[in-house]
């Protein structure tokens, strides 16, 4: 009897650490990723997870001026007060499930780092989703073909749906690149900004375009650019 018992009590022990050894962390599926996005449209950041069972997934935005993260979501409950932030999930089988954090409306101030987190006090797993949101931006013409002493001008504009205007001004550039050695005068390129029913025009004007003139004009905008070929030569 007392042989039975032992034996049964050993057993116990087995298969408490078997369920131990066999009791996995949740994983995190999705690789860090980037995303763009246009102002006014809505972000779609998903974090596949296997093995979930009762942790939770967690949200955070990464704060570059302090350093620090701050947390949006847990679970389905949402920490921040911003309406335009929302959190839906699915299964897709018994282990794996989706979370997926909904941005509405976007505008600049949301571009950042965001984290999907699953921790506990002995282990966490997390990914970095970064979203860059752009404003939307076009060139034109973008295509040009002149005679010598021709007046050209080139539009750059960018949509901006009612956000920080001045902010922007500094941020829009122009650059020239060319086979011809850049003969330019100061005189010859003009660049004028200006607002006009929500939306930032960049126009660059070369007073009697030359040979040397001719190339790839380019718009930059943090990290959107915009092509022009202009080509100046004898009909």
């Amino acid at each position: 009897m007392m042989m039975f018992q032992i034996k049964q009590i050993f057993l116990v022990i087995f298969m408490i650490k078997l369920s131990t050894t066999e009791e996995q962390f949740p994983q995190i599926l999705t690789k860090t990723y980037n995303q763009t996005w246009n102002v006014s449209s809505t972000a779609i950041l998903t974090c596949h997870v296997r093995d979930l069972d009762d942790h939770h997934v967690t949200w955070f935005k990464f704060d570059p001026l302090t350093s620090l993260s701050y947390p949006l979501a847990v679970g389905k409950e949402l920490f921040t007060t911003d309406k335009r932030f929302s959190i839906s999930s699915y299964s897709s089988s018994l282990r794996d499930s989706h979370w997926t954090l909904e941005i509405y409306e976007l505008n600049p101030s949301d571009e950042g780092t965001y984290l999907c987190q699953i921790a506990n006090r002995r282990a966490s797993v997390s990914i970095a989703i970064y979203l860059h949101v752009q404003i939307p931006m076009i060139l034109f013409p973008s295509y040009l073909y002149v005679e010598p002493g021709t007046h050209v001008k080139l539009n750059c504009s960018l949509f901006l749906d009612n956000h920080n205007q001045e902010a922007l001004l500094s941020h829009i550039n122009w650059h020239f690149v060319s086979n011809q050695m850049n003969k330019s005068k100061p005189d010859d390129v003009h660049i004028r900004k200006k607002f006009l029913n929500n939306s930032l025009t960049s126009s660059l004007t070369i007073q009697h375009a030359q040979i040397y003139h001719s190339g790839i004009w380019t718009c930059v905008y943090k990290r959107q650019r915009r092509t022009t070929k202009l080509v100046v030569e004898k009909g």
